[in-house]
């Protein structure tokens, strides 16, 4: 289960990643995470992951890391150009 500080985060990347409802890399975040945790993906998302990544936990891992540090950055710097460099 995901701690309090990862929900908060997450809480801060939906409210200021532009366009967060629609991006494929949020969708891609989201599949990956749930092989990681052992929910349910459909057949096609099992072929992609084990055709991208041979179906290796720790390489989907690195690239959660990887989509999540994006997101976080982005959405930081949205962010910071709303509510601080706005003019």
């Amino acid at each position: 289960m995901k701690d309090k500080s990862y929900n908060e985060a997450w809480r801060f990347i939906e409210e200021n990643l532009p366009n967060y409802d629609h991006r494929d890399d949020i969708l891609r975040d989201d599949i990956l995470l749930r092989f990681v945790e052992g929910d349910d993906i459909c057949d096609s998302d099992h072929k992609w992951i084990a055709s991208e990544f041979q179906s290796d936990k720790n390489l989907v891992a690195k690239e959660i890391i990887r989509l999540e540090t994006q997101f976080t950055n982005e959405a930081l710097r949205a962010y910071y150009e709303k509510e601080c460099y706005h003019e």
